[in-house]
C-alpha cells in the first residue's frame, strides 16, 4: 500500500501521510502496526530458518547436543524441535516416531536398550520377558506373599518355641537347683542317721556291759 511506502521508505510523519492520503492518523496507525508485526514476523521467521540452519549444520558435523544448545543458545523446547527436525531431513522418522511415542523420555528406552545388549537378548526375548511379567506377575507376586506370610507365621512359631523353651530352662535349672538342696538335705539326714545309728551302739554296748558286770557282781555276792 502507499501508506507503507510513505512511511517505511519516504519516511513520512503519520501527519504527512494524512495529509496526502487524506486519512485519519487512528487508520494509519493500524496500517503501520499490522505492517510493523508482518515484518517482524518475517524477521522472526528468517532468524529461525537461519538458526536451523546452523543447527543442521553442527548435528552433521557430529557435534554433541549439549554444544549444539550451548553454541546457539537454545532453550530445551526450541532445541528439541530443531533436533527432531534434524532427524526428519536425515529420514530419521523412527526417532521421531520414538520420541513421540515415549513423550520424550528416550533416557529409559535408551536403558532398556543397553540392558538388552548387555544380556545378550533380542527383542523377541524381551517382548515374552514383558509379556510373562504382565501375566504372570501378579500371580508370583500373590505367591511371593503367601510364601512371605508363611515365613512370618513360621518366624512367629519359631520364637514363641525359642521363649518356651527358654522357659523350660529355667525351669530345669530351678528343679536342678532344687534337687540339689534336697540331696544336701538328704545327705545331712543321712549323716544324722548315722550318728545316731553310731550312738545307740554305744548305748548298747555301754548296757551290755552293764548287765554283764551287774551279773558278775551278783554272782559273787551269793557265792
Amino acid at each position: 500500500m502507499h501508506v507503507i511506502d510513505l512511511y517505511f521508505n519516504q519516511y513520512k510523519s503519520y501527519a504527512e501521510i494524512a495529509q496526502i492520503e487524506k486519512m485519519s492518523p487512528h487508520d494509519i496507525h493500524a496500517i503501520i502496526k499490522e505492517e510493523e508485526a508482518r515484518r517482524q514476523k518475517y524477521k522472526d521467521q528468517q532468524q529461525q530458518e537461519e538458526k536451523s540452519s546452523k543447527a543442521h549444520k553442527l548435528f552433521s558435523e557430529g557435534k554433541r547436543p549439549v554444544q549444539v544448545a550451548i553454541t546457539l543458545n537454545l532453550e530445551q523446547p526450541e532445541f528439541t524441535k530443531l533436533y527432531r527436525e534434524y532427524w526428519k531431513l536425515k529420514r530419521l522418522h523412527v526417532l521421531d516416531s520414538i520420541f513421540k511415542e515415549t513423550d520424550g523420555k528416550l533416557k529409559t528406552f535408551l536403558k532398556l536398550y543397553r540392558l538388552m545388549k548387555e544380556k545378550g537378548m533380542n527383542i523377541n526375548q524381551v517382548g515374552n520377558v514383558v509379556d510373562t511379567a504382565i501375566h504372570k506377575l501378579p500371580y508370583m507376586e500373590s505367591l511371593y506373599r503367601q510364601a512371605k506370610d508363611e515365613v512370618d507365621k513360621m518366624q512367629r512359631i519359631r520364637q514363641e518355641t525359642e521363649n518356651n523353651l527358654h522357659t523350660l530352662n529355667d525351669e530345669i535349672t530351678s528343679c536342678k537347683a532344687l534337687l540339689n538342696s534336697y540331696h544336701a538335705l538328704c545327705e545331712r539326714k543321712r549323716q544324722e542317721a548315722e550318728n545316731l545309728n553310731n550312738e545307740i551302739s554305744r548305748l548298747d554296748a555301754l548296757v551290755t556291759h552293764f548287765k554283764r558286770n551287774n551279773e558278775e557282781y551278783l554272782n559273787q555276792k551269793e557265792s
